[in-house]
């Protein structure tokens, strides 16, 4: 059995379709065709239905995800560990986090480190959607949701504070009032502070914090935003204000890498450094 057929089903399993899988993997949608036809050959069961929509695990071919996710891992642990003996601090560390956070305070955190070791690399993924350690599309992720299951490494790092913020202190009706903030789609706790607190969706729907202020500072309404986003903007008396713990997640500590551990520890540091930044008092 080949890695790289397995490495061709697991990508085509999570993006659906042959296309997806041979962008992932640089290689044609043929080869990946061929490479997948070759694992159910040599496992003696199909995978995939065919569909016009895509491709569709079968049972056995959720199974094997399952067994080929563990090897995936195995793979990825075995790299790391290779380059942790190396010695010197060299390679890749990927890194996924909400992107204020990681604009406004860990990237310039993070120089001191990256300054002390020119061969380590950082590959920052933005965003809010959830990245998955366990399938190796990161190293480190920083969340407002504590994983429950995996075998991970777990540390809370702080808190962020939300305020509801306008450009003006002068809100004539805030029943009437134009709300900002995300989809229910993306279930986030500040999200559904709002909804519940005002009894209903927002009006203007925007899937970033930074274009949620700049919609509340050009008094377009008003929204939900970290207490670090706030700055000029003037924030409202409400009964409370959400406050949502801060995770960071690794892989199990006896599989960490050198600069893995490194990283990870550095940014606990500097999520430490700035608590009262993240949820000032008062």
């Amino acid at each position: 059995m080949d890695w790289d057929d397995l490495r061709c089903f697991l990508a085509v399993a999570r993006g659906g379709g042959l296309s997806s899988a041979a962008r992932e993997l640089a290689i044609s949608a043929q080869t990946a065709g061929r490479r997948v036809a070759a694992l159910e050959a040599a496992l003696g069961v199909p995978l995939f239905v065919r569909h016009p929509s895509g491709y569709r695990l079968t049972d056995d071919g959720r199974a094997t995800l399952g067994d080929a996710e563990k090897v995936e891992e195995t793979m990825r642990r075995l790299r790391d560990n290779a380059a942790a003996r190396g010695g010197d601090v060299a390679g890749v560390v990927r890194l996924a986090a909400p992107e204020t956070l990681a604009t406004t305070l860990l990237l310039p955190g993070l120089r001191p480190l990256l300054d002390r070791y020119p061969c380590l690399t950082l590959d920052v993924v933005t965003g809010i959607d959830t990245i998955g350690i366990a399938r190796g599309e990161a190293d480190i992720a920083l969340r407002l949701v504590r994983p429950d299951k995996g075998a991970l490494t777990i540390r809370k790092v702080g808190r962020m504070a939300h305020a509801l913020y306008a450009a003006s202190p002068h809100v004539e009706d805030r029943d009437q009032v134009r709300l900002i903030g995300w989809s229910s789609v993306y279930d986030l706790p500040a999200g559904r502070w709002l909804r519940q607190h005002f009894g209903r969706e927002p009006d203007i729907l925007i899937n970033s914090l930074a274009g949620q202020r700049a919609a509340i500072e050009a008094g377009i309404g008003i929204g939900m935003l970290p207490c670090f986003l706030g700055g000029d903007l003037v924030a409202l008396d409400t009964p409370m204000r959400p406050v949502e713990p801060l995770w960071l997640i690794a892989h199990a500590t006896e599989t960490i890498s050198n600069r893995t551990r490194l990283v990870y520890d550095e940014l606990a540091s500097i999520l430490a450094a700035n608590a009262g930044l993240l949820a000032p008092e008062g």
